[in-house]
């Protein structure tokens, strides 16, 4: 199951290497900005979590060099249901038209998803898994559900819980006060 995961995750990811290298321009990568990005348990607080899929247990990895984190969520009762969540940031997502950013997503399959965040769409890339890609409204950021095993439509629950949870003061890393800064002082 993990490999579907990992399978689907790859996928997600990879399609925004390529408009990340292209952003770069012929100079180099775009260095990996979501690297920065926070912790689940920063992104997903216990709160949400719980009410998002109670008896499941999290843990985290790294996605790809160009993703957040992998929020990697097993359930206790169903052994074959494995969720992941993740965020994928890039300052053009805020501007881009939502045509544009779902088109690679309907292009191999899916379906728009209207009333949730700035765009979304669904699809299912193998038998018994959901994916669904919400941006959202107050983030440069698309957030990415992957259910597989058990009901995978539970994925739109899941992506909608934590859109809402998703705030724009959750990716600012916190910068240290002028008079550490001016003592030396880590």
């Amino acid at each position: 199951m993990a490999l579907w995961v990992t399978l689907a995750m790859g996928l997600a990811c990879r399609s925004r290497a390529t408009e990340a290298d292209a952003d770069a321009g012929a100079t180099g990568r775009v260095a990996p900005v979501n690297a920065m990005l926070p912790a689940c348990e920063v992104l997903l607080p216990s709160d949400v979590r719980e009410s998002m899929l109670p008896g499941f247990t999290m843990k985290e990895d790294r996605a790809c060099p160009t993703c957040g984190p992998l929020c990697t969520f097993r359930s206790a009762s169903e052994k074959d249901v494995t969720v992941s969540v993740t965020w994928d940031c890039k300052p053009h997502y805020s501007q881009a038209d939502t045509q544009a950013l779902l088109q690679p997503t309907l292009s191999l399959g899916g379906e728009e998803i209207p009333a949730l965040g700035k765009a979304a769409a669904r699809r299912a890339p193998a038998q018994g898994m959901l994916q669904v890609m919400a941006w959202d409204d107050d983030t440069p950021c698309a957030l990415i559900v992957t259910w597989l095993g058990g009901s995978p439509e539970q994925a739109l629950d899941v992506a909608r819980l934590a859109l809402g949870a998703t705030r724009p003061d959750s990716f600012r890393v916190p910068v240290p006060p002028e008079s550490e800064l001016d003592s030396g002082t880590p």
